[in-house]
Formats: structure tokens, sequence, C-alpha cells
């Protein structure tokens, strides 16, 4: 099956005479998707198994082999994750689907990034900034749903993903990112300068605005904020929400963690229906919000006479931040009825 000169090992689609090369140690879903295939996927990172397909034929390999979705009974059964695991010969696969399109809402396209900006904006928290440009270097405009996130090539074998802070539809795209110390990815983004040259996938993730005529409950814990903001700003000025009650809530551990914060006072104080709510763990007497986790907050939330005027009861929910915390409030949640095809999630770490 393997052509001579080609650069990595052919894999052909199980049922069909179609076939493509994947490079040495890229992902069968990245080449697949380059060669014109869009096979079944969401996060692209391996942890939410929309992407699983069965080997038929051949040898793989994971790329990223503490990818959470990962699953020995799967591996078994000879079943894998397309965006974790590279060929180790030719392979035949059977994807669950094979479309000739991009889904909707995730037109995932190759792009070359330049660092222009890096802002400090709270401790060990930093907004970076890029523009964009296509494989011919024409410069091209961010296309995602606020909420999403890109995947980006910090270094090589080093890639990380990063949800877009900024709005859509700009040549320039921005990240929140919070340094965490023995961790690659984060280390490596803080050892960036502007100059830099970063390969970048986007848009990746399910977590973006429904259109829906209902009440919203945007959640944010730590730099979860990157995704909520760009949320609240896409909101701006937007019609359909004029008469929608939005609660933001947010929680960090300290005041000088809960960055953006002043921004998103200023959008909420300016809307009609639109509401802001912080939670700190480690609160001192000037803090006139929230003290405790952000659950602590929700609950208090859910249970007030205020929620019953809003039936945020009936609300959509999006929630992004680190795992412990998404899953803390996805019980809370739970606990108050809250259906689950009504939670749209981003955990990150």
């Amino acid at each position: 099956m393997t052509r001579e000169g080609d650069p990595g090992f052919r894999v052909a689609l199980a049922g069909t005479d179609d076939s493509f090369v994947v490079a040495p140690g890229e992902s069968v879903l990245d080449a697949a998707r380059r060669a014109g295939y869009w096979l079944p996927f969401e996060c692209g990172w391996g942890s939410c198994a929309r992407c699983k397909a069965t080997l038929v034929e051949g040898e793989l390999e994971y790329l990223f082999a503490q990818a959470p979705a990962i699953d020995e009974r799967d591996q078994r059964r000879k079943r894998f994750l397309l965006c974790q695991t590279t060929p180790l010969s030719d392979c035949v696969v059977k994807p669950l689907r094979i479309d000739d399109q991009p889904p909707a809402e995730r037109p995932v396209v190759d792009l070359a990034a330049t660092l222009v900006r890096i802002e400090e904006i709270g401790p060990d928290i930093r907004e970076f900034t890029f523009t964009l440009a296509a494989a011919n270097g024409e410069a091209v405009e961010a296309d995602f749903r606020p909420g999403q996130y890109a995947t980006l090539e910090i270094a090589d074998g080093l890639r990380r993903c990063y949800s877009m802070s900024s709005l859509p539809g700009a040549n320039e795209i921005s990240f929140i990112v919070k340094r965490y110390e023995g961790r690659p990815g984060s280390t490596a983004m803080f050892a960036l300068e502007p100059g830099a040259v970063l390969g970048m996938q986007l848009p990746y993730g399910d977590m973006w605005l429904r259109d829906l005529d209902r009440p919203a409950i945007l959640i944010a814990g730590g730099t979860g904020i990157s995704a909520i903001l760009s949320m609240v700003r896409s909101i701006v000025g937007d019609s359909a929400w004029a008469d929608r009650h939005v609660h933001v809530l947010y929680g960090a551990a300290t005041r000088s963690e809960l960055v953006c914060w002043e921004e998103l006072e200023a959008i909420t104080e300016a809307a009609h229906r639109q509401y802001l709510h912080g939670a700190l763990v480690q609160a001192d007497e000037s803090w006139a919000g929230g003290e405790g986790l952000v659950t602590h907050t929700l609950t208090a939330l859910l249970s007030s006479a205020l929620s019953a005027d809003h039936d945020l009861l009936g609300a959509e929910v999006y929630l992004a931040g680190p795992p412990p915390m998404v899953r803390a409030v996805q019980e809370v949640l739970n606990e108050n009825g809250i259906q689950l095809d009504r939670i749209h999630v981003d955990s990150f770490g």
C-alpha cells in the first residue's frame, strides 16, 4: 500500500477505495482532514472519545498515552482515538462515518500564528495575542464560535489547547494562560517572546453559545475565564440577547487572580439583564462578593428567589475550568435538576 517516496504510512478507510498518507508523528485524524476526509471528532485532544474508530489491519501507537478517553477495553477490541494515534505500518481503519465537509461548528484549519503582544494581567497570568496567516502567508481572520479553543504547537512535539478570549472575525487572536510549575506547556508558553511563530489549529470544542430563547449561566474557574470572556464579549450589542437573563459566575483563589473583572463589571452593568457574581477562596475585607468556592455562589444563586424569577433551573449552562472545579459544579447542577444536555463544558488541565 505504501508508495515509494511516501513520507509516512498509508491509511485506508475500510469499505471504500479511499486512503491517505500519515506523516511521521502526525495523527490519523489530522492527516485525514488534510486529505479532505472529515471523520468524527470534537476535542482533538483525546478527552471526548468522539473520534473512536476500529483498527482493521496494521499497527498504531498513541501520541499521548495519558489521553483521558483511552480505554483498555477499547484497545483490546482494537478501537482507538483518531486524534491521538499515528501508524507504525500501513493500516486499514473503520471510522463511524466519513464526511467530505467539516462540521459547521468546527471547520478546523491549519494556521501560522505570530506572537505580537504579551500582557501581564495577573500573578503568573498573561494574555497572549497572535496574528494569523494561511500556509501561503496570507493574513486570515479567526473563524470560531466564542467559547471554543485552539491547539498550539508551542515547540517540537509539544502541543497544548487554549481557549480564545478574543472574538472571531479578526486577524488577531488572544488566549489567557496561567503558568504552572512543572508543566511543560505553560512553561514553554511563558518562554515565548514577540515574533515567535507557532503552528495553530482551530477551532475545537463543543462549548459555544447556543441561539436558544432561555436564560444562560456562564461559569468560569481560574483561566477558564478566557472562554467565558469571549462569550460575554460576543453578547454585547447582540439584539438576540437583549432580553435574556445572563448570569456570569467567576471564581478564583485571590482577587488578583480574578483577571478581567473590571471589564466584566462594565459589560454586565451596562446590559439590561446581565449579572456578575464573583467568588474568592481567600477573600479580604475589601471584597464584597461571594466567599469560598464558585459552587457555593452557584448553590446560593440557584436556590434564591432571584433564580425563580429568572427560571434559572431552565437555563443553558456554559462551564469552563479545571477538572475538579468542573466536576463539583456539575454535581451542583445535577442536584438542582439541570439536565445534562443543557450543560456545555470545557474542562482543561
